[in-house]
């Protein structure tokens, strides 16, 4: 991913947690979806190595009250999350044109 993709990515997200209101059941809501994203893709076995980190540190902005904070890392957690399932397909055809014939 290119930074300018995930910096908008991100700003995105900033902006989206701002006017939503950032209601906890918000922040519940997507963090399951990252959730359920992460493990669907760590079964896969294509987890990036810090997407679990990234919603520790979600859980931990939204119980200390930075709740804008929490979202915009719960929306990258999600980005990874949805970029590595992306990888996990791509890769599933590729290798087959790595096969000598």
């Amino acid at each position: 991913m290119d930074r300018a993709r995930v910096s908008k990515h991100v700003i995105g997200a900033l902006l989206v947690s701002l006017f939503a209101g950032g209601c906890a059941s918000e922040f519940d809501r997507r963090f399951d979806e990252a959730e359920r994203l992460r493990q669907d893709v760590a079964a896969r076995g294509y987890e990036w190595i810090n997407t679990a980190d990234i919603l520790e540190q979600a859980q931990a902005s939204e119980a200390s009250g930075d709740l804008a904070a929490a979202l915009v890392l719960v929306e990258q957690a999600r980005f990874q999350a949805t970029a590595a399932l992306l990888q996990a397909d791509r890769e599933a055809e590729a290798w087959k044109r790595r096969v000598v014939r």
